[in-house]
C-alpha cells in the first residue's frame, strides 16, 4: 500500500509540477501551445521534472515511515 502511494504521489507530482512550471510560458505563447510543445516536455522530463517530483514523494515517504514507526 505504501508502494502504490508513493508512486500515485510521484506521478501525480511530475504532471502538477509541469503545469505550474509551464504557466510562466504564457508570457510568450498561449498556455496550449506550451503545454503541447514536444521540446519543453522532453527538457521537463530529462532535466526537472524526475528529481522535482522527488520532493514531495520523499516527505510522503518520511510521513509514512513515521507514521508506521520503521
Amino acid at each position: 500500500m505504501k508502494t502504490l502511494a508513493l508512486i500515485t504521489i510521484y506521478v501525480l507530482s511530475f504532471i502538477c509540477i509541469f503545469y505550474i512550471i509551464s504557466l510562466v510560458g504564457i508570457i510568450f505563447k498561449p498556455y496550449t501551445q506550451i503545454i503541447t510543445n514536444d521540446g519543453w516536455r522532453t527538457v521537463y522530463s530529462m532535466f526537472f521534472g524526475w528529481w522535482l517530483a522527488i520532493l514531495p514523494a520523499r516527505e510522503m515517504y518520511i510521513q509514512l515511515k513515521w507514521d508506521l514507526g520503521f
